[in-house]
């Protein structure tokens, strides 16, 4: 099982193909499928293949779903993105993805909601152009924004407290920005080194933060951009590109942000991604090799320098661990937060805890541990 998103109290996620809705009570269950033609989510989604292929290179995701108001939902497979006015009992093709998307698709940073519109961040891993794509009402879309100075986008994200649309680009160093829509353009705010390489952005009330999305660099630092330091948005970036403050690190990249408000304070969580291989967009020789998927929250009292330890799994155990030219999967753990503050945790591809919904409070917190690969500044 796979978390989709959190909408009106209800939890949509996917396993597999088929989209459905989890809760504490009953679990998962089914309201319909994704009629995805991929090739390798059909695999996946025929039990007895899936086993086999689980066992060979893990678990592989397969499937993007995201509520975007009115029962509507959004999935992507492949290089297909569909539309359900039905909570996901049907599906219907609105658009085509570039022919190298991978076999999700896009990120599942991809989509936001903004000022009544929907965005989509599209990801080629080719050489097609990297756009934004919008929609007023989810099932008729058109281009936003075209760059070809990027490889693709990372994400989307609403800036509560401003009301900005933000972005994030990678993958090499030039590649490699955090900015914000204007007018109908993307203005990096900073970029051109791995600092800038980001899947996901979290924002408080007095500054963003996000984690770098790099598997080779020599420390991968959590970095906290102040407010007061993001250039206005008439400033020139190669002129008045600010400096983030690092104010943490972690042993593998960082992927994915939750930002929740507790009764005391404010809380950000990130989880980072065992990932396998080598970067193409790096050095011949590079990568940390498997690290444990990381949960870590750390608290705006603390300036977000006490990373606290909330879960630790391994990457599930497949053949690839025992001979190298096997492929493995990637594991993640996907994060969102219920309607009543409480962080939704979702391990995907890991030896424990694998497709399960872990529910944490932010007063248990402080209590969990805090390790020594987290710098306190």
């Amino acid at each position: 099982m796979k978390l989709g998103g959190v909408e009106d109290g209800v939890v949509h996620v996917t396993r597999g193909l088929a989209a459905g809705r989890w809760s504490r009570r009953r679990g998962f269950e089914r309201v319909g499928s994704v009629p995805g033609s991929d090739v390798v989510a059909r695999f996946f989604d025929t039990p007895a293949i899936g086993r086999l292929l689980s066992r060979i290179i893990g678990s592989v995701t397969t499937a993007n779903l995201w509520p975007i108001g009115g029962g509507r939902l959004l999935a992507t497979i492949g290089n297909e993105l569909f539309f359900s006015v039905d909570q996901g009992r049907s599906w219907s093709l609105v658009h085509t993805l570039p022919e190298s998307s991978g076999p999700m698709g896009v990120l599942p940073t991809a989509v936001c909601q903004h000022e009544d519109r929907v965005y989509l961040a599209e990801y080629p891993l080719g050489d097609e152009t990297a756009r934004v794509i919008v929609s007023d009402d989810g099932r008729r879309w058109s281009t936003y924004v075209s760059n070809s100075d990027v490889r693709h986008f990372h994400g989307l994200f609403h800036d509560p407290y401003t009301g900005s649309l933000w972005g994030a680009t990678g993958d090499t160093n030039e590649e490699s920005t955090i900015g914000r829509f204007i007018d109908g353009e993307y203005h990096p705010v900073g970029g051109g080194c791995q600092t800038w390489r980001a899947v996901d952005l979290a924002f408080t009330p007095d500054a963003v933060l996000w984690g770098m999305d790099c598997s080779y660099a020599p420390r991968i630092d959590i970095l906290r951009l102040s407010r007061d330091d993001i250039p206005s948005e008439s400033a020139d970036p190669l002129v008045d590109q600010p400096t983030p403050e690092p104010v943490g690190a972690v042993d593998a990249p960082v992927f994915y942000a939750e930002t929740i408000q507790s009764d005391r304070t404010t809380w950000v969580v990130f989880s980072t991604a065992s990932t396998t291989g080598t970067d193409s967009t790096g050095p011949e020789t590079n990568g940390i090799g498997p690290k444990p998927v990381r949960v870590i929250a750390a608290s705006r009292q603390s300036g977000f320098k006490r990373w606290h330890q909330l879960v630790a799994v391994e990457r599930s155990a497949t053949l690839g661990t025992v001979i190298p030219a096997v492929p493995t999967a990637n594991a993640y753990a996907f994060l969102d937060t219920t309607p009543d503050g409480d962080l939704l945790i979702n391990p995907f591809n890991t030896r424990r805890n694998h497709g399960k919904m872990i529910v944490r409070s932010p007063s248990s917190f402080e209590e969990e541990q805090r390790l020594s690969i987290y710098v306190d500044k």
